[in-house]
Parts: structure tokens; C-alpha cells; sequence
């Protein structure tokens, strides 16, 4: 029941680029205030992130992301 819930609140929150996430204005702010580093090891814009930059932070921050949508999921319950 938790990871359908978690799901549903990562579709919302992508939904209008469910299959382009990284186009998604709102994601790509929430990485560049995140704190998402090229190569170089240089901040990255929220203008410069494209799939394999969203794959890269996704990947790597995955627990991270976990955490966030299991909050998302006590919030939404809170809200009810």
C-alpha cells in the first residue's frame, strides 16, 4: 500500500512530463536547489538539466528520494 501511494504522489508530481520528467519545471527546480554538480563538480541550472542529468541524480540519490515521497505519503495522509 505504502510504495502505491509513493508512486501515485511521484506521478503528481511529474504528470504534466510523465514520460520527459526532466522537462518537468518543478523537478528541475527541486534538483538545482538540491544541488546537482556536473562532471566538473560545478552547480548545474535548472535550464541545464537534461535525461541524463535527471537519470545521473535519480540513480545516485535514490534512498534520498525514497525518504522524500514516504514524508509526501505522511503528509498527503495528514491532509485527509
Amino acid at each position: 500500500m505504502l510504495w502505491c501511494r509513493m508512486c501515485w504522489i511521484a506521478l503528481r508530481l511529474c504528470w504534466p512530463h510523465l514520460l520527459t520528467p526532466w522537462r518537468s519545471p518543478l523537478l528541475r527546480w527541486r534538483m538545482e536547489t538540491y544541488g546537482v554538480v556536473d562532471e566538473r563538480g560545478a552547480l548545474t541550472s535548472a535550464q541545464a538539466i537534461d535525461a541524463g542529468t535527471f537519470l545521473r541524480f535519480v540513480l545516485r540519490n535514490r534512498l534520498a528520494l525514497g525518504r522524500f515521497l514516504r514524508w509526501a505519503v505522511e503528509l498527503d495522509s495528514l491532509a485527509r
